[in-house]
């Protein structure tokens, strides 16, 4: 019923006479809002649903519109719509996906514009294409995805073996640009680039690197008060260590542990504190080292009125 009377209204007539279309497209989408609006579309570019200049109506084809095969998911039937669509705004698409559910519209144009992989003119209206069919909305001067399945179907359109690489080289595109001293928003977007990037093969330099970013992308957020996102960075950049790290990078393992542990004191995450400090504890070659740290764990136990343990720290 509901489906029919949004059908009626899409098309202007009363609802018994949409009645017949309506139950098609049910059975074909069971509702699912997402995959009734692009079947809907889907018959409309087919010429299925037309309006008639002649009897002033709008008519379809019923025999049609149920022969009409539709994809058992809706991330399908928009990994086709995506794929009907100018090959520069299908790109563009992707590098958005990667990107995230929304991106200013000024870093992908910058992105894209420095890639080497766009055919044609690069300019600012090849998202239009996406928003005419209602894949992306824009609001201000953000692109955003109007749902993140269809990010997630633009996302599916790289192959798998080539995102990794693909995230390499938008994060080291966009690094490249960003002025050293300078940690903004497009920063943290480099280094979350090329977070999703990193292989296990990864060169030493280049992981270590990496996790020298990650830790000043950490320290970024923390000034910030942004404190899930240091933590995440910060995560990533810990998560990178290989084997006796603690004897070969100390300096860097002892600045990313610490402020781990201070990230997961700031979310409220005691359990966690506690295990780090664990580790600093253990590894750390100073009480120096480890002052820091006990503060730290001192504050997490006075939270959870275990004031005894903290004494006895």
């Amino acid at each position: 019923e509901d489906l029919n009377k949004l059908i009626g209204r899409t098309v202007n007539m009363p609802q018994d006479l949409t009645k017949s279309l309506s139950d098609i497209v049910y059975q074909k989408t069971s509702g699912n809002a997402l995959l009734v609006t692009q079947f809907l579309q889907s018959l409309w570019d087919e010429d299925l649903l037309y309006f008639s200049s002649e009897s002033k109506t709008w008519l379809w084809d019923s025999n049609a519109i149920d022969a009409k095969e539709i994809p058992d998911n809706v991330g399908l039937l928009l990994s086709r719509k995506i794929m009907q669509l100018p090959r520069d705004c299908q790109y563009c698409m992707k590098l958005l996906a990667c990107l995230g559910s929304k991106c200013d519209a000024s870093t992908l144009k910058f992105v894209v514009a420095q890639g080497k992989d766009v055919e044609g003119n690069v300019d600012g209206k090849m998202l239009e294409f996406a928003v005419d069919e209602g894949l992306l909305k824009k609001k201000g001067s953000n692109y955003a995805f109007v749902h993140d399945q269809i990010q997630q179907a633009a996302y599916s359109l790289i192959p798998e073996e080539e995102r990794g690489c693909l995230h390499r080289q938008i994060g080291n595109l966009i690094l490249k640009h960003v002025p050293e001293n300078q940690v903004d928003d497009l920063f943290f977007t480099a280094v979350s680039q090329l977070n999703r990037g990193i292989k296990k093969s990864e060169k030493e330099d280049e992981r270590l690197d990496l996790q020298k970013l990650n830790l000043k992308a950490g320290e970024k957020a923390m000034s910030l008060a942004a404190f899930s996102t240091a933590e995440s960075y910060l995560k990533a950049g810990i998560d990178m260590f290989l084997d006796h790290h603690w004897e070969q990078h100390y300096d860097l393992s002892i600045q990313l542990y610490t402020l781990y542990a201070e990230a997961e004191y700031s979310i409220c995450n005691f359990k966690e504190v506690g295990r780090i400090a664990g580790i600093i504890i253990q590894s750390a070659k100073s009480f120096q080292d480890k002052q820091r740290v006990f503060a730290i764990l001192i504050k997490a136990l006075g939270v959870e009125n275990k004031l005894e343990d903290a004494i006895e720290l």
